[in-house]
């Protein structure tokens, strides 16, 4: 018994403990105004109804059952109170009791339903009784059903309320217990969640087990293109992998592994396999392959899909991953700039307009040199603290790429500082992971922002060239060059932390003729530019000088 009770108030909903408040408290004015009213008491109506609301008011363990009961109420209360006579108007409160419950339990239709069962059973029981009813009768029944009808709607506003706050509370809920499963599930992992990682592990696995020379691993990104994640065998790969046509097209529609006489490479002896990455039956990426050898045998290929299939979920988990890292990321940088921006910005900029005041009242020409001179380093600090604000709300875009948000970037800030930018640009059909980009503009914003500020530099050279899964990213000025590293520096070390975060090598040298150069290199052999490249100038600020 004890166990039931426990199980009936654990399901009684906090909707269903107001309704039951409400009709304790109506009750109580009923019997309050049958007290107080003249002529006799309705002792039998009101003990018929205190019964009612007793019933209606305990728990039930069926929810289907509960969402009824409303309606049941109504029809009961009506006929109790109708079939009294005289019509007693100081039970009349009591009408709004079951249109409220259902409002509060159900909703807006079930609250409708209470109130005209209530006006139904009403005026039937009052039509066919011996003494037709008056038309005071009629006004004030009317009066309580309308107010019931109206009590229900409120009552499922709030409904509709409530549940849209429990709604968005069970997402945090859901969505804190998923992150806390997935870092302890990151933490616990043997490889991590870096996708390239995973693909380069995948890929030496499987040219362990087949034996070929060359060998891609593709994954779709934004838009539908197949990406490069990793190579093997070789530094890169001219091959051109679609999701539509050709061997790669029927691989990725069928999701079943093809090997072909012949080479992607070239016009040559040799054999050629795809593979899909497969999550259930949906394909994720692909994987191609390709030896000078014979062919593979139909257990090897086998043995290679399955590989594939294992391979797919751990890439794509470290994908998913690396998307919610840069939500994260971006939405806490964009955090700052309002806050920079809302805060300290607001602030300095209010004490140039105190300074001008002062200014404008001081009595000798020191005073207002000395004034000018305060005024031009807060002018100075404002400018600072905008070129924050937009690095901070600088991003990689999914439908744009790091050329796009490196060339963005260098344009306002040489517009701004006054520098001379030299931008070359050199970019494939395809794309690095949005995380790899982010972090090589973030890079780039680093070196930049040093060389704006602490270099004196007039011109500023940036070059930028990405053949995923390599990148090649230059920013050189003519400024005073490498010094000794202020004690409260750290930029050359986030820009190193965020290298080796991507496996990238990081270099910093001194550029012939005066100034820093720093090179990023992603990728075995990625692509340097050219002794006999020519820089093709931008002009941002100061007029080009070559």
């Amino acid at each position: 018994m004890n166990r039931w009770m426990g199980r009936l108030r654990g399901a009684v909903d906090p909707a269903e403990a107001i309704v039951a408040v409400v009709r304790l408290g109506v009750l109580a004015l009923c019997a309050l105004l049958s007290l107080i009213a003249e002529g006799p008491t309705p002792r039998g109506p009101l003990l018929l109804l205190s019964l009612v609301a007793v019933l209606a008011s305990l728990p039930l363990p069926t929810s289907s059952l509960s969402r009824s009961r409303p309606l049941m109420e109504a029809v009961a209360v009506s006929a109790i109170i109708a079939s009294a006579v005289p019509l007693p108007e100081s039970l009349l409160p009591y009408l709004v009791v079951a249109p409220l419950a259902a409002g509060l339990l159900t909703g807006p239709v079930a609250a409708l339903s209470a109130s005209a069962a209530s006006l139904l059973v009403l005026s039937l029981a009052r039509f066919l009784a011996a003494d037709p009813p008056s038309r005071a009768e009629i006004t004030v029944i009317a009066q309580w059903v309308g107010l019931g009808v109206a009590t229900g709607l409120v009552g499922a506003w709030a409904r509709a309320v409530s549940t849209r706050e429990r709604q968005a509370s069970s997402t945090y809920v859901t969505a804190h217990r998923l992150l806390t499963r997935l870092r302890d599930v990151a933490r616990a992992l043997p490889s991590g969640l870096d996708e390239v990682a995973l693909a380069q592990a995948v890929l030496a696995a499987m040219r362990e087990e087949l034996g070929f020379d060359r060998g891609a691993l593709y994954a779709r990104a934004e838009g539908g293109v197949l990406m490069p994640l990793a190579y093997v065998g070789t530094d890169h790969v001219d091959w051109v992998p679609t999701t539509h046509e050709g061997l790669w097209g029927r691989v990725w529609a069928t999701g079943r592994p093809i090997q072909e006489l012949g080479v992607f490479s070239a016009d040559a002896d040799g054999h050629r396999a795809v593979f899909a990455l497969r999550l259930g039956d949906r394909p994720v990426g692909l994987i191609g392959i390709e030896r000078a050898g014979g062919a593979w045998t139909a257990r090897q290929i086998d043995r290679a899909q399955i590989m594939a299939d294992d391979a797919a979920l751990r890439i794509d988990t470290g994908q998913l991953f690396s998307e919610v890292r840069a939500l994260a990321t971006v939405e806490e940088r964009r955090r700052l700039a309002r806050e920079i921006h809302d805060g300290i910005a607001q602030e300095v900029a209010s004490l140039g307009y105190i300074v001008d005041d002062l200014s404008a009242r001081a009595q000798d020409d020191r005073t207002r040199t000395d004034l000018r001179s305060v005024r031009e380093e807060l002018t100075r600090i404002v400018s600072e603290l905008r070129l924050s604000i937009f690095d901070l709300r600088s991003d990689v875009q999914p439908a744009a790429g790091l050329g796009a948000a490196l060339t963005s970037y260098v344009r306002s800030v040489g517009t701004g500082s006054g520098l001379t930018v030299h931008l070359v640009l050199d970019e494939s059909a395809f794309r690095l992971p949005i995380s790899a980009e982010t972090e090589l503009l973030r890079v780039a914003q680093e070196a930049i922002t040093n060389a704006r500020k602490h270099a004196r530099a007039r011109n500023l050279w940036v070059t930028c060239r990405v053949d995923p899964p390599r990148a090649f990213l230059r920013i050189a000025d003519d400024g005073r060059g490498l010094g000794n590293a202020r004690a409260d520096s750290y930029g050359m070390d986030i820009m190193r932390e965020r290298c080796s975060r991507l496996g990238a090598a990081f270099t910093v040298r001194s550029r012939v003729g005066g100034g820093t150069v720093i090179e990023v290199t992603l990728g075995p052999g990625a692509a340097r530019p050219r002794e006999g490249d020519r820089i093709a100038p931008v002009a941002l600020g100061h007029d080009v000088v070559d």
